[in-house]
């Protein structure tokens, strides 16, 4: 056997490990590697809030405080004529019986597959997309088990593709489990993450987020 063949075949037993190592992502991550890539911050969207009745001779400006009848019916009285001397005097709301209170506006906040926004960014470092794309293409990045989480999930994360529907899936850090948002759902039959990739997840959030997972999420 001459030198040149046993250096090709060396190089052939040396390189046959490395491309059986190499594991291929599962679909759809295997067809991602353009796909702009968004990570978020969630929590759970804030309760609406109810409108308070007002109360029943309640002085105006102070919550709470009852007038006595004979005063609210003066007052009344005074107020309705400084009402018809001068129109427009009196906001709307003052006089006793008028218009009610209207409730104070709720503060919109932005929300993402019915979870509240806390911060949002886009992955722009290639390392860090393909921690991504391996590690939710990879089947050995879950385990079996069950666990119901009863908070709301921490972190979001959203593939896009041009003409192609988003892929979502959330993350409980709590209770280390992902999973993906409707339509789409994890190919492996199973949804809890490793050791492994629990730690890849978190040190990705405290890159991004510049502080390390918030208890709870």
């Amino acid at each position: 056997m001459n030198s040149s063949l046993r250096t090709f075949l060396g190089l052939a037993l040396f390189v046959a490990p490395l491309s059986a190592g190499c594991a291929s992502r599962t679909a759809p991550f295997d067809q991602m590697d353009q796909a702009q890539i968004t990570v978020l911050r969630l929590t759970a969207p804030p309760p609406p809030v109810a409108a308070t009745p007002a109360t029943p001779g309640a002085l105006p400006g102070i919550p709470g405080l009852p007038i006595p009848p004979e005063m609210q019916a003066a007052g009344q009285q005074l107020l309705q004529g400084l009402n018809q001397a001068a129109p427009g005097l009196i906001p709307p709301g003052l006089l006793p019986g008028g218009q009610t209170q209207q409730p104070a506006a709720q503060q919109q906040v932005p929300l993402w597959n019915g979870l509240a926004i806390v911060a949002q960014t886009p992955v722009t470092n290639e390392d860090m997309k393909n921690d991504l794309l391996d590690l939710f293409g990879d089947e050995d990045s879950f385990q079996a088990g069950a666990n119901n989480c009863t908070t709301a999930p921490g972190m979001g994360v959203s593939f896009v593709r041009p003409g192609q529907p988003n892929t979502d899936l959330v993350v409980w850090f709590t209770c280390s489990k992902a999973a993906g948002v409707t339509p789409f759902t994890l190919p492996y039959g199973k949804d809890m993450l490793t050791g492994e990739s629990h730690q890849k997840l978190s040190q990705i959030y405290q890159a991004l987020f510049g502080m390390a997972v918030p208890p709870g999420s």
